[in-house]
């Protein structure tokens, strides 16, 4: 005589899904970390943008409140710094200039990359670089500051976009940055 089938209680079955949920979902979050690509800081972090100007106090970096149509958010913030300002450790504590690039959305095509390079507006040698005969320029005063503007790509030269842009020292302002 074989003995009957034995139930299995419903509490087992319901402990079991239950269990089986949370390993479940254990793994899916694992696996998501695990693959989960990480692309370095945020540009468009106001912290981010705040870090990097911080490498030197002189010249303060002038930006456009928002930006023209088609572009994407600065890239590339960088300084020179005066040859008699450097620390004893060698670093620079003083930018002379500070610059930053725009790149459009997707890349370079029907607009160009431009440069944006701010310096100290009084008379004296220039601390941005010059844009080659190549490249269009506009130069434009925002306070204390000139800021020289240039294509950094070539193809399309047409930089009057960025004549108009409103500008300001304070990131706060920024609409581009989070």
């Amino acid at each position: 005589m074989t003995p009957g089938r034995r139930r299995v209680p419903s509490s087992t079955w319901i402990a079991l899904a239950v269990v089986t949920a949370v390993v479940g979902w254990a793994l899916w979050w694992l696996a998501g970390d695990l693959v989960t690509v990480d692309n370095g800081p945020d540009p468009a972090s106001r912290e981010q943008v705040a870090a990097q100007l911080a490498g030197a106090d002189g010249v303060a970096m002038v930006l456009p409140v928002k930006l023209p149509d088609g572009y994407d958010v600065g890239r590339h913030y960088s300084y020179t710094n005066d040859e008699e300002a450097a620390a004893i450790d060698g670093e620079p504590t003083h930018a002379a200039s500070r610059e930053v690039i725009f790149f459009p959305h997707g890349g370079v095509g029907d607009l160009p990359a431009v440069a944006l390079c701010v310096e100290d507006g009084t008379p004296k040698p220039s601390a941005c670089p010059h844009p080659g005969a190549r490249n269009t320029y506009i130069q434009r005063r925002h306070g204390h500051a000139l800021l020289t503007m240039y294509t950094a790509s070539v193809g399309d030269q047409d930089l009057s976009a960025w004549k108009t842009v409103d500008l300001t020292t304070d990131l706060n302002k920024v609409t581009w940055l989070h």
